[in-house]
């Protein structure tokens, strides 16, 4: 049996133990092992949430980034220097700059760590294809094919030259789970569209070669 737990939101229970913030981290656990999928926005969030639930940062045993946005990379660095050497899963064009305009200025948003420092301090497993992290877990590959809506934003722009030119999100990735009654897709911010995502996996689940 697989257990999702969400760790990071913005929505949080009036009462509830967990501190809520623009973000996301999702823990999935098996008899396998535990995998943190995305960090959200802070270290300190993502911490103070994992005491609350009891579960030890030291006992996760893989990392898989939906993409690179600072709201889903942000609680890396205090991730890795607690378990530093980790296994992370992405697609290949994560080390690639983000940039979003915000109030008339182009402004950073994402990953937290330079791509040297990320590479030093995490085991990366950078691919555009599927790769299964534990047994029945999966990372869904790039989603090359879009031919429905994609999940965007205006503001998100990469540097193209000399110029800015929109962020084409070839980073956004989903996890597959498989179930016996069925797959779970796990999605981040699905910036490359719902319908392309759930199109892809139906492809891969049909021929692993496409």
């Amino acid at each position: 049996m697989i257990k999702i737990t969400c760790l990071v939101d913005n929505a949080v229970e009036p009462g509830s133990l967990f501190w809520g913030e623009h973000g996301l981290a999702f823990l999935i656990e098996s008899k396998d092992g535990r995998l943190l999928f995305d960090t959200g926005g802070s270290g300190s969030i993502l911490l103070h949430n994992m005491q609350s639930t009891r579960i030890d940062p030291r006992s996760i045993s893989a990392l898989a980034i939906s993409h690179a946005h600072r709201d889903h990379t942000g609680g890396l660095p205090a991730m890795l220097g607690l378990r530093p050497g980790l296994p992370l899963y992405a697609n290949r064009d994560l080390l690639r700059e983000r940039f979003r305009r915000r109030n008339g200025r182009i402004e950073s948003c994402g990953l937290p760590l330079r791509p040297a420092e990320l590479q030093r301090r995490a085991d990366l497993r950078l691919s555009t294809e599927r790769q299964e992290i534990l047994p029945g877990v999966w990372t869904a590959g790039e989603i090359a094919e879009r031919p429905h809506p994609e999940g965007r934003g205006p503001y998100h722009v990469v540097r193209q030259g000399e110029a800015w030119a929109p962020d084409p999100y070839r980073d956004d990735m989903a996890l597959v789970l498989e179930n016996p009654a069925g797959l779970v897709l796990v999605c981040g911010c699905c910036h490359a569209g719902l319908l392309n995502t759930l199109a892809h996996v139906r492809r891969k689940q049909q021929d692993p070669s496409r």
